[in-house]
């Protein structure tokens, strides 16, 4: 497979909400196979909306979406092959673990999907396994997801997904509200999840830990346009800009070279 293979194209997409709310003003980026893209913006800049555009959920008010070059639309998705080809290789970790979860146990939340896929029951059960083990959390099997904690919650909710073996990843601010230990474990699934040839688009706005999830980087502005899209370490390098979105604040501005030693450092502690 080539690494150059073009997975997503977005042109001009905009986005208001049925209540005339605007969540997206003319975003246009491609994406291409194996790119770890961040997502970058404060709360409500319209991360959210767009990470439901490429996974297909919402449609784009004007502009387009593709995803190997056919259009991204409710019809394509619901006709042919395309809809359940697509929603096999592309896989979608929500903001809120318990959107996802509605299982009586763990392991029938990750069984769910491969289930969907219309699996053999042999196949589903090796999937299951693999990818509890793969994520460390095999002792979870039994559990029910309810009587679960935040970061376990959001471990199974990225399980669920795994088990359709997915080649592209979207995450919805995966590393909110997780303590640091938690942080290190995600990271590290990300880097294992990036060397096996994923594709990764991960909403955040969280700076400290782009160097390790990221080799570029899309911000957005609060008025939801594409302020910038660029390799990550050009990206790290502009912190006036970063300072417009609204990710630093003006008094980091003056001290721009201690902040882009810190952005640049590997430390998970707080």
């Amino acid at each position: 497979m080539s690494a150059k293979e073009l997975l997503y194209e977005c042109e001009s997409v905009s986005y208001v909400y049925p209540d005339g709310t605007p969540a997206l003003r003319e975003v246009s980026f491609r994406v291409w196979r194996g790119d770890r893209v961040a997502i970058l913006g404060v709360n409500g800049s319209g991360k959210s909306t767009l990470l439901r555009l490429l996974d297909g959920l919402l449609e784009p008010t004007s502009g387009g979406v593709r995803f190997l070059g056919t259009p991204l639309t409710e019809r394509a998705l619901q006709g042919g092959t395309f809809g359940a080809t697509f929603r096999q290789r592309v896989g979608f970790v929500f903001q809120d673990a318990d959107a996802q979860l509605f299982n009586p146990t763990v392991w029938d939340e990750v069984a769910f999907a491969p289930r969907q896929l219309g699996l053999p029951e042999e196949e589903v059960r090796a999937r299951v396994a693999d990818t509890l083990n793969l994520l460390g959390i095999t002792h979870l099997a039994e559990r029910a997801p309810f009587r679960l904690s935040g970061g376990e919650k959001r471990q199974v909710a990225i399980a669920c997904v795994l088990s359709m073996n997915p080649e592209v990843l979207l995450m919805d601010e995966p590393i909110a509200g997780l303590d640091p230990r938690m942080q290190v474990w995600l990271v590290d699934i990300l880097k294992r999840l990036h060397e096996a040839g994923k594709t990764l688009l991960v909403a955040t706005h969280n700076l400290h830990l782009l160097p390790e999830i990221a080799d570029r980087v899309l911000l957005l502005s609060a008025e939801h346009t594409v302020l910038m899209d660029a390799p990550l370490q050009e990206a790290l390098q502009d912190v006036s800009l970063l300072v417009q979105a609204g990710l630093l604040h003006e008094h980091v501005h003056a001290h721009g070279a201690i902040v882009h030693s810190h952005l640049h450092g590997h430390e998970h502690h707080p």
